[in-house]
């Protein structure tokens, strides 16, 4: 709630100009029955009339500000939320990842954080509100000290017409934000799919930009939305409250007539009938504070997870391309049992190996073994002579790059994937230069607008071979010394993706981790095959 002090500061002042309003009412009341049945001075009558009138402008211009301010300040804190989770999602440690129910807990998580920052700052709103309206009306009836009666309520049939209207449009704003909500859905899933070419090419920050522009974008549309609602509001409270000036200045027009004198007890049944409302309110204070508990209580199981925040600055150590694996032990499954595997080799600067793995999840895991996503059981893995636990995890990451089999969209642009977490320094000439060497300006010039041309983000306008070309354009802007090939190599009858490959796995090590035997050996140094927990060289 920190960030939203100042909002709630300026929210006070209104709140309590909005509690002096409704408690002043009875007494104008009372001016006026006095001044209809005892006094009979139409002038008066007519000056207290006005007076109210005036009352109740002032009371919706403020209602319609404290709405105002509460919406900023409901805005303010789900801002603050958002950062909280998009940080934590987009840097929890690899096993959280694997156990995190990413579509049920982003979708909960959004959805609560909505709800708890509308209901917090409602229920301080109703709370301070309501607590200062009864204060007021209690001063109010402490001054007349007389004993009152209930006055019949006259208007209940508009009250629930122009509850029903409010209500409709309600809905109708959640029916508006619906489209953008599930954007901001669907790409936070999206980079938590991809978390690991997102950390590997250092797009954390990238990604936070982008989600926090679609969630504010979110917050826009729900504010503009809300101002028109607040407006309807705001006009049925209005009319609902002239016509019950209009039906009472009638009743007491027949009162100066018949010389009739009910002041006091017009007044005290007035300040009754105001002080329902926020009793009524102020009654619901304890369930809705229950409510908001137990969403806070499964929000922050998901925000106070561990997560690994690293410097952005991701710097090469030394160039060589040395990997050290000295007896490096991890578990692989297969079926229902499990098979351990080790490791104990040095892989060269500039050499290609092969790890042939039929088990897609044994051949992940060996990945996030290299990319120290993942600790290995026993053993150690070294860089260039450095102990991977003794590096920080960004510049770990920055001495490798990956190119899957499998599309892995990060952007919506061409260029802006070619160039993932690089945007903000990389030039047009690199990027066309990396296009260029991996073969990829031979279909991208055909696109309506080259490298700027959007892309749908699920590949579906660009075959599965370009997408792969793509991801080499992106692995050689990078120029990362050491390269990770996931399940992919050298195929028959694919002469532009040979061609981008040779281009990029030249002057680099090569790490080939692969479902069957690679078509083409001449490349590769050594070949491991990794099946049932054996290791063999071939």
């Amino acid at each position: 709630m920190t960030p939203c002090r100042k909002v709630l500061l300026w929210t006070f002042p209104i709140l309590l100009i909005i509690a002096l309003t409704l408690s002043a009412l009875p007494l104008f009341i009372q001016v006026i029955l006095q001044a209809a049945f005892i006094e009979k001075n139409a002038s008066t009558l007519q000056t207290g009339f006005l007076a109210i009138m005036i009352l109740l402008i002032i009371r919706s211009l403020t209602d319609y500000g404290s709405q105002h301010l509460a919406r900023k300040a409901g805005d303010c804190l789900c801002a603050q939320l958002n950062a909280d989770l998009f940080g934590t999602l987009l840097n929890l440690p690899i096993d959280r990842y694997q156990k995190l129910d990413k579509d049920q807990a982003t979708t909960v998580a959004l959805t609560r954080i909505n709800e708890i920052s509308l209901s917090t700052i409602q229920m301080l709103t109703v709370l301070v509100r309501d607590t200062l309206m009864i204060i007021g009306l209690i001063a109010c009836m402490a001054w007349l000290d007389r004993d009152f009666a209930l006055f019949t309520a006259l208007l209940i049939p508009f009250a629930v017409i122009m509850l029903q209207v409010i209500q409709g449009q309600y809905s109708a704003k959640i029916r508006a934000n619906a489209p953008m909500f599930t954007s901001l859905v669907n790409h936070l899933l999206r980079s938590i799919i991809h978390f690991r070419h997102i950390r590997l090419y250092g797009g954390q920050q990238q990604e936070y930009r982008l989600l926090k522009k679609i969630s504010r974008s979110l917050q826009r549309d729900n504010a503009h939305q809300s101002n028109y609602s607040a407006f309807i509001e705001t006009i049925c409270l209005l009319i609902l409250s002239m016509i019950f000036v209009a039906i009472s200045y009638l009743m007491l027009q027949q009162g100066v007539r018949n010389q009739f004198s009910i002041d006091q007890l017009g007044a005290f049944a007035a300040a009754t009938l105001l002080m329902i409302a926020p009793i009524s309110r102020l009654a619901t204070i304890p369930r809705l504070s229950q409510k908001i508990q137990k969403d806070l209580e499964q929000l922050f199981l998901l925000l106070d997870q561990r997560a690994v925040y690293s410097h952005n600055s991701q710097t090469f150590l030394e160039t060589q391309g040395n990997l050290f694996l000295e007896a490096v032990s991890f578990c692989g499954p297969i079926l229902e049992k499990t098979a351990q595997y080790k490791l104990d080799l040095h892989i060269k600067s500039g050499e290609i190996v092969a790890f042939v793995c039929q088990c897609k999840q044994e051949r992940s895991l060996l990945i996030d073994l290299l990319l120290g996503f993942h600790q290995p059981s026993m053993g150690k893995l070294r860089l260039n002579g450095n102990p991977f636990d003794a590096m920080e995890h960004a510049d770990l990451l920055a001495h490798f790059a990956m190119v899957s089999d499998e599309p892995v969209i990060l952007n919506k642009t061409v260029a802006g994937n070619i160039a993932y977490g690089l945007t903000e320094c990389a030039r047009e000439a690199s990027i066309t230069a990396a296009a260029q060497l991996a073969r990829a300006s031979e279909f991208v010039r055909e696109m309506p607008n080259g490298l700027q041309t959007q892309v749908d983000e699920n590949g579906a306008n660009m075959t599965n071979q370009q997408w792969q070309i793509i991801e080499i354009a992106r692995a050689q802007l990078k120029n990362a010394p050491i390269l990770i090939l996931d399940n992919l190599w050298l195929q028959p009858n694919q002469p532009f993706l040979n061609e981008a490959l040779k281009n990029l796995i030249q002057n680099r090590t090569v790490i080939v981790v692969i479902q069957s035997l690679p078509a083409t050996e001449d490349l590769i140094d050594r070949i491991f095959l990794l099946n049932n927990g054996v290791v063999t060289e071939q």
